[in-house]
């Protein structure tokens, strides 16, 4: 007779996750507190947000110290630096090129039918433009995907037990993360689900790293781009 495996959620990891999560969310809630429905106003707002383009990003850069410090010491990331090659290197190149292709389709699809609009930046994103464009590149492109890849990717697979049941957790979830419920989802889904499962074939952060920070970097060019040679969005 054949068993059923049990799967038990690991309470300890999952701890990590949420505190983590909330250390990654704190930054952004201290320097850009006016953007705040309700502004967590405190003596040193008025400092952080007159020098937020320094401010921010050593935050952050702090909170991606510590998130990739104790997944390290607990030995997540023992084969993370093996078996790379060219060809594998090239493999998620097209995957990228792939998802970029997919996603501004998506993306000019839901502008035709009325759903979004071509200039929509995410709530979360807001104050970003703010500051001088080779912070937003650094935040966008490097403290962000290694933050948000390890969290939703490293801790929540480990929190879960079972990569199978963990990639249906992480996927969705990681999207809804973003958006909340409403339409601007669809494109994260997209998105959520290329990182998800590049981590869940091999359990390498790396690689959904690569793809998530290129894409972070590439997707407004690209859209330009396209964009130009399709002449599909006004």
């Amino acid at each position: 007779m054949k068993t059923i495996k049990k799967y038990k959620l690991n309470l300890f990891y999952l701890l990590l996750f949420v505190l983590l999560h909330t250390l990654y969310k704190i930054p952004g809630y201290l320097v850009f507190a006016y953007y705040l429905d309700n502004p967590l106003i405190l003596p040193f707002t008025d400092f952080l947000y007159t020098n937020s383009a320094l401010a921010f990003p050593i935050l952050l850069t702090l909170v991606a110290v510590i998130v990739i410090i104790i997944p390290y010491y607990l030995g997540f990331f023992k084969n993370t630096f093996e078996g790379w090659s060219t060809i594998r290197v090239f493999r998620l190149l097209v995957i990228l090129f792939v998802l970029l292709l997919i996603i501004y389709f998506t993306n000019v699809l839901m502008i035709r039918l009325g759903f979004s609009s071509s200039n929509h930046i995410g709530r979360s994103q807001n104050y970003l433009i703010t500051m001088p464009k080779v912070m937003q590149y650094y935040i966008i492109g490097i403290v962000a995907p290694i933050i948000e890849e390890i969290l939703w990717r490293v801790f929540l697979f480990k929190a879960v037990g079972n990569k199978n049941l963990a990639l249906f957790v992480s996927w969705p979830l990681f999207a809804f993360a973003h958006t909340g419920l409403s339409l601007e989802i669809i494109p994260y889904l997209l998105l959520s689900f290329i990182v998800t499962w590049a981590y869940y074939r091999n359990e390498n952060v790396l690689e959904s790293i690569f793809i998530h920070a290129s894409y972070n970097l590439l997707s407004p060019l690209s859209a330009q781009f396209l964009n130009s040679f399709f002449h599909f969005i006004v």
